[in-house]
């Protein structure tokens, strides 16, 4: 049941962001690879970065989607990760997902922090979802749909 709500808050939270951006349309060949995306909020090749507005800290996301910093407001390296590999997230639907939703949140459930922790919400092309902890970098991986 808890995995089963977490799914559901991701897919949400998901869809929540996409009445806020342009989307394309997700298409994978027979072998799990994506070849286009409609979930996409934020498409592959160029960086993106957020800034929490009550710690000055910079959230980026590099330009291939897949790694993930953290900087003070003065630019010192707080922490550096590539959630899925660093996790070692099973392979699904696709052999390499990228990150298509990055962006700061509250939770709203006990996922094993507090209620209301902010944190750094993720979703991949593949629909594998999670967290990342916004002082640590520490992946809480949610499911996949």
């Amino acid at each position: 049941m808890k995995f089963m709500l977490a799914a559901i808050l991701g897919i949400l939270c998901s869809l929540e962001c996409l009445s806020q951006s342009s989307t394309t349309t997700a298409i994978y060949d027979g072998k799990g690879n994506v070849i286009g995306g409609s979930f996409i909020r934020i498409p592959q090749g160029k960086p993106v970065t957020l800034t929490d507005s009550a710690s000055g800290n910079i959230y980026s996301l590099d330009s291939a989607h897949i790694m993930v910093t953290a900087q003070d407001k003065t630019g010192k390296l707080l922490w550096k990760t590539d959630p899925w590999k660093d996790n070692k997230i099973a392979v699904y639907r696709t052999d390499r997902p990228v990150i298509v939703d990055f962006n700061i949140q509250n939770t709203n459930r006990d996922y094993g922090v507090p209620i209301g922790s902010k944190v750094l919400w993720i979703v991949y092309i593949n629909t594998q979802f999670g967290f990342l902890d916004l002082a640590t970098g520490k992946f809480t991986w949610l499911g996949q749909d």
